[in-house]
Formats: structure tokens, sequence, C-alpha cells
């Protein structure tokens, strides 16, 4: 087995809180011995529309059930990606992708896995719950990509000259100097009053209220 992860994706076109919970499985598998190839990410409408394509009207097996053009994948939406193991010899197997999916589910990392569907089966298929098994949530929420995305980031708005500050779940302030008016964080999603947001890298919450 290769000793290092292969990220084959752009993590910047993950939701932000998927991003996250991706770099804490990287870190919690690494620590028990096992190395991933990070295979899929975000899909285009076109690149979606093409795996569709396969075993259909183009060669191959059928590997998806999702047309682009319908935004049902949950990869067309951000909020999943897909692994391999990284090593020759175990690539999909089942038994490894398994102890990978008891890390994934745990407290620690927090995300959903598709080896829990009935159908199809997808066990190399990992994602945020927060929307359901499926992307009818979204779509009836925001309609497009475009609109969900929209709510990834935002800017602080309406704080004094000290800043807005951002709290651990404990209240300890996790950074030493609050974010001024119009400083840009990534949401990861908001709850009632307060949202969990990241910023350079450090995570944390802050007000609703102070977000646009």
């Amino acid at each position: 087995m290769t000793k290092k992860h292969d990220i084959r994706i752009n993590r910047t076109k993950l939701h932000p809180w998927l991003n996250y919970k991706l770099g804490l499985l990287l870190k919690q598998c690494e620590k028990k011995g096992i190395y991933l190839i990070i295979t899929e990410g975000f899909r285009s409408k076109e690149y979606q529309d093409k795996l569709y394509a396969k075993g259909r009207t183009k060669p191959g097996n059928i590997v998806t059930n999702a047309k682009g053009s319908d935004y049902s994948s949950q990869h067309q939406w951000g909020i999943a990606f897909d692994i391999a193991i990284n090593d020759s010899k175990l690539l999909y197997n089942e038994a490894t992708i398994r102890k990978v999916a008891k890390i994934a589910k745990s407290n620690k990392v927090g995300l959903a896995w598709g080896g829990d569907w009935t159908s199809p089966v997808d066990t190399p298929h990992f994602y945020l719950d927060k929307w359901g098994d499926t992307p009818s949530k979204l779509k009836r929420t925001y309609k497009t990509f475009d609109n969900f995305k929209k709510t990834w980031t935002m800017k602080v708005s309406g704080a004094n000259d000290k800043g807005i500050r951002i709290f651990a779940k404990n209240k300890i302030a996790v950074l030493k100097k609050g974010l001024k008016n119009g400083t840009k964080v990534n949401v990861m999603y908001v709850k009632g009053n307060y949202a969990k947001v990241e910023y350079k890298g450090t995570v944390g919450f802050c007000r609703v209220k102070y977000l646009k």
C-alpha cells in the first residue's frame, strides 16, 4: 500500500462542510494505516451526462442512473465524493472500504455512506446527508446548483470596530482577532441563530446576523 493519499479532484468545488469532513477522514484513515484515492468529486452536467451514456448509448458498463440534465446526482451539487484504496491489490476491496466507512460514519468525521443504500449499493460513495439521501430537497430549495453554491460563502457585515469573534462549542474564541466587515468566510451550515464557518483553516461558530 502506498503510504500517502492521492487526491484526484478539485477540493475547492466541494461544499465547504464536505471538504472539511474529507480532511478529517483522510487524517483518521492515515492513523489506521489506510490511504485513499479520491476518485470523484464535483461533476458538471456535461460530465454526468457522459457517465450516464456509458452502457446505454456509449460502450462500457452502466455506472450511474443519474442523468446530468436532471441534476439528480449528489456529485452535481458538490456534496459527495468517491474513493478507492491507494493499493493496487486492494483498490475496491470491500473489507477495506468497510473499514473506511466505519471511520467516516463515526463521530470523528460524520459522513454518510452509499454502502448503506439498498438500491443502488454504492460502496465507494460518501456524502453529506443534511439534505437527505438524494438531491431532491436541494432541487426544491435552490432550483439550481449555482443558487446553492451562493450559500457556501458569505461576508461579515454589521460588526463593530473589533469585528466578530469565531467561537468553539465551549464558547472560547478560536481566533485572536475579530473578523472585520467584508471578510469572506466559508459557511458549513446554519442552525438557528448560529452558523458554523471556516476562515483560513480555522473552524468555529458565529452569529448569523453578522453574515450576508
